[in-house]
């Protein structure tokens, strides 16, 4: 594992994932083989380790919300925990596999990821007592786990001012990363017999 300390979304960052899988996408590779779903994700990367460009250029208004929000969910974070946060930077854990928490809390072996979700996956959150991660983030918080080597991570959404927002601690779990460890290799393996096809 190697950490980056570089601001994300901006091109350093963008040039540390292209060719990788990342946390954002790790769900992706739990979907059927001939799905459409796994194909695209698999394909990515192998062309963008080809080419050494990314197409990764798409953003939706649940995107654009998150970046607007985030620092108003780090401050009221830091004030409900009483902690400080450092920059999340880019985490490298091999060559094909990488992930970029929001932030690493100061002092401490672990970190956060801050979500502005739809009302409905906000509520999710809240039907189980804000005590279950909503599945849609599931794989993005263990790769994360995963790729820093850290202890846990506090998953807390920040939908709306009026909403109430709850930190909560997801810890290690290596039942789940193993689980996870498990679909890359056999993803790696895929990228590069597509590779082996399409380079030069």
């Amino acid at each position: 594992m190697k950490f980056y300390n570089v601001e994300q979304n901006q091109e350093e960052w963008l040039s540390l994932r292209t060719g990788k899988f990342t946390a954002s996408t790790f769900s992706d590779l739990f979907a059927k083989r001939d799905s459409v779903t796994y194909r695209k994700a698999i394909i990515n990367v192998a062309y963008e380790r080809v080419t050494g460009e990314s197409e990764e250029s798409y953003s939706n208004k649940w995107m654009q919300r998150g970046h607007e929000r985030e620092p108003f969910a780090r401050e009221l974070y830091e004030s409900l925990t009483f902690t400080e946060l450092e920059n999340g930077g880019f985490y490298e854990y091999n060559d094909f596999v990488g992930a970029s928490p929001d932030a690493k809390i100061k002092g401490l072996n672990g970190g956060c990821e801050f979500k502005c979700p739809s009302f409905p996956v906000y509520h999710e959150f809240l039907e189980s007592g804000f005590k279950k991660i909503p599945s849609t983030y599931f794989w993005q918080v263990h790769g994360q786990l995963l790729c820093t080597g850290w202890d846990f991570i506090d998953y807390m959404p920040y939908s709306h001012p009026k909403l109430k927002t709850v930190p909560l601690r997801i810890e290690r779990d290596e039942r789940a990363i193993q689980m996870l460890l498990e679909q890359l290799n056999a993803a790696i393996e895929q990228v590069k017999l597509i590779i082996s096809n399409i380079q030069i």
